[in-house]
């Protein structure tokens, strides 16, 4: 027998019959419903009859004409009402209210804003529960009250055991920007933005909740015009320059302060001594000294002595520990339970709803204020409950009801991925993913991942892959497929666990590393023995990993027939898809011809490989598949400058650049990368314009792979004072190629390198 209430259980039971009420409407048919339509309408016929039966007719001729208008006003008030409030800005947290008045905390408030005039970044740093957010917040609001010049960024991340990345961090302050957070690989390379972003603009950045210096260390050291607030509890050592304001503990008056505006000033003079001592016992502590004050308002009979009397005989260690248990053993069982779950939960925090579906019920604000009026809980990110340091991590084992609300968990978000992907790029499923990709990723590398959850995860990877490419977040799309993986290994699911798999694979491709896009390929491959088993899918990575790794024609040419047998006839994606590696295939196959002296045989081909890519450019346009248009036009113009076609190619480069741009800034840098390829044919180029062509296109590339060689290849060229730095890093980026088959393009690329 669960632990929920019973107001909890009849509302859960009244809502499932309501629901499965309307599923069997269906089967009235619709001979039944005008039946039970008629029935209704006859019934409000007598009704009518008997209310206006006394009614003389000039009256009822005066009521019955404002009534549709009255009732179309009293829908519209209902419907008002009812309607969800609107999302909150793209990717951006609304900036934290007010707070009027902080007890004791002056000093500190002064100095912030003192800071703010000689320095760019101010530092605040304090422990736990000494209100550190509090203060930072208070500041913001004194030097920016205009809400159009607060910015705010919460970088307390859903993962308990360890701190969001430096990346993740700088990923999550770009979208607080209003930056594409997805433009960056590293975190400094946000620096930059940053300082475009707030220059001149008398904004305050305020980011909460730090826990270490290494994940706001790239964040300029000075933006003119505007300020930056660091708040947290650092865990490493600041750098010297930082100088942060430094939070302690509450002094004993303003300790007493702060507990008397909760528990009421007659009941604190009536005791004044030992007011004192109780404000003592919590250490200074405005968060314990908070929670003890809502305890004591919601007791009001109990004695401030007796308390104090119990507290000054219990050691330090259990003094908190001993109220804490005093608000637990006062919860009802609905409450109680919702503690207890998410105590142990893997996830840090959920959304409302979430804990809702943890519980099992249709809704959980009750128990969830009721935690919160206690302190057990506290409200972060807008609606998301996030249990108290003290609560986390009880290490109980899992029992039968723990797994089962677990189930729930996932469950409920995989369907809110189904939702919000399948919605994408609408503004109110961005936002939802910008809040919970991160609890997802964690609920995905839950270890072990739960039983018979398997398809729910599967179901939330495809959300975040979703959602990582149109952010073109590459690492985080890599890792997403990888916990998949893993958790379908453990539960057995081989179908999933292929597809994870495959997925890798395909990421790998993209970041220029077949040798580990090989392995996961293989791994794919060992699921589904029988190469007549293999989907589609398969046959399509292992075509483009050959392509990637040798130039053995014959079975790449193989491994695309397969493919295209493996498709249904109306995959317009999937066939879209075929023609453009055949083309691919063609391509390269035409350039081993003209390395060979095979000039004719070759220019056929280039001009075969240029009318599969027009029938692959129509068939892209039918299915509005934006990528696969861009990637045809980028080997449309690889195809007119091997066919001798400059102008074509440049124009078809245009045409690439611009479809890429804001969905895939891997594919316009690889664009970039061979316009200054055309550039560099002409003998009146001017060299700076193609260095800049290329500096553009560096930061964009992955670590690996031939563009990004090529790229240092033409730089090292351009820049004779720095031809070791980028013929280093040309072969770095071939590397993957070490001890493996590698293409002709690639041996040669690695030569030209070799003899800079």
């Amino acid at each position: 027998m669960t632990d929920i209430s019973r107001k909890d259980r009849l509302r859960f039971r009244v809502s499932r019959l309501a629901r499965r009420a309307g599923a069997h409407l269906p089967e009235l048919g619709l001979g039944g419903l005008v039946t039970a339509g008629g029935t209704v309408l006859l019934l409000q016929e007598e009704l009518i009859k008997q209310l206006a039966g006394g009614l003389p007719v000039w009256l009822l001729a005066v009521l019955a004409l404002p009534l549709p208008f009255a009732a179309g006003w009293l829908t519209h008030l209902f419907r008002r009402r009812g309607a969800a409030p609107p999302p909150p800005p793209f990717g951006r947290l609304p900036f934290p209210d007010v707070i009027d008045a902080l007890v004791g905390r002056d000093a500190e408030l002064r100095q912030i804003l003192d800071r703010a005039g000689e320095r760019g970044v101010i530092v605040v740093q304090g422990p736990v529960g000494v209100g550190t957010s509090a203060v930072a917040i208070k500041a913001t609001w004194d030097l920016a009250g205009d809400t159009r010049k607060q910015r705010y960024a919460d970088l307390r991340g859903p993962d308990r055991d360890s701190p969001e990345t430096p990346l993740s961090v700088a990923q999550r302050v770009l979208r607080t920007l209003d930056r594409p957070p997805g433009a960056i690989q590293e975190a400094d390379d946000a620096t930059p933005q940053v300082i475009d972003a707030l220059t001149g603009s008398g904004r305050v950045l305020l980011l909460d909740n730090v826990s270490t210096w290494s994940q706001v260390a790239w964040l300029p050291p000075r933006v003119p015009g505007a300020h930056i607030i660091v708040a947290g509890a650092f865990t490493d050592d600041l750098p010297p320059h930082t100088e942060p304001v430094q939070l302690g503990p509450l002094g004993t008056a303003a300790g007493r302060d702060l507990l008397a505006r909760h528990i009421g000033d007659e009941r604190a003079e009536r005791d004044s001594a030992a007011l004192g001592r109780l404000a003592d016992a919590c250490l200074g502590s405005p968060a314990e000294i908070v929670r003890i004050g809502r305890w004591l308002a919601g007791n009001p009979n109990i004695p401030l002595r007796s308390l104090v009397d119990d507290l000054e005989r219990l050691p330090i260690a259990d003094k908190l520990e001993f109220v804490l248990n005093l608000s637990v053993k006062q919860l009802r069982p609905t409450a109680k339970q919702l503690l207890s779950l998410l105590s142990d939960l893997p996830v840090a925090e959920l959304d409302h709803r979430a804990a809702a579906a943890l519980l099992g019920v249709p809704a959980a604000d009750d128990a969830i204020k009721e935690l919160g009026d206690l302190g057990l809980v506290e409200n972060v990110r807008m609606t998301r409950v996030r249990v108290t340091g003290a609560f986390r991590s009880t290490g109980t084992p899992d029992t039968p009801r723990k797994a089962a609300a677990w189930r729930r968990l996932v469950e409920h978000f995989a369907e809110q991925a189904d939702t919000f992907g399948a919605r994408l790029p609408d503004e109110d499923a961005r936002t939802w993913f910008a809040m919970e990709d991160r609890v997802l990723l964690q609920v995905l590398a839950r270890t072990p991942p739960g039983p018979k959850t398997g398809g729910a995860l599967a179901r939330i990877a495809d959300g975040l892959e979703t959602w990582f490419r149109l952010e073109q977040r590459h690492e985080d799309r890599l890792r997403a497929a990888a916990e998949l993986a893993r958790a379908a290994e453990a539960l057995r699911e081989e179908q999933v666990q292929a597809t994870a798999e495959l997925r890798q694979c395909a990421i790998l491709l993209t970041a220029g590393d077949p040798r580990r896009a090989r392995q996961h390929f293989n791994q794919a491959a060992e699921l589904r023995v029988k190469v007549e088993s293999w989907p589609a899918e398969l046959h399509l990575e292992h075509a483009a990993i050959l392509l990637a790794s040798g130039d053995e024609f014959t079975a790449v040419e193989s491994a695309l027939v397969r493919y295209g047998q493996a498709l249904s006839g109306g995959d317009v994606a999937g066939h879209t898809l075929r023609l453009t590696n055949v083309a691919a295939l063609l391509l390269r196959k035409g350039q081993t011809l003209d390395h060979d002296g095979r000039g004719p045989e070759a220019h056929r081909l280039y001009a075969d490989a240029r009318a599969v890519l027009f029938e692959a450019l129509d068939r892209a346009r039918a299915a509005g598949d934006v990528n696969a248009r861009a990637h045809a036009h980028e080997l449309l113009a690889l195809a007119h400058l091997y066919l001798g076609l400059a102008f074509d190619a440049r124009s078809h480069l245009d045409q690439a650049e611009r479809l890429y741009a804001g969905t895939d800034e891997i594919g316009r840098a690889r664009c970039l990368v061979q316009r200054a390829g055309v550039l560099l044919e002409d003998a009146e180029h001017a060299p700076e314009e193609v260095i800049a062509l290329l500096e553009e296109a560096e930061p964009r590339l992955p670590p690996a792979g031939v563009s990004t060689a090529l790229a240092h290849l033409h730089l090292a060229r351009l820049r004779p004072e720095r031809i070791q730095e980028h013929q280093e890093a040309g072969l770095a980026a071939l590397s993957p190629w070490d001890g493996i088959a590698e293409p002709r393009q690639v041996s040669e690329l690695r030569a030209r390198l070799l003899t800079l």
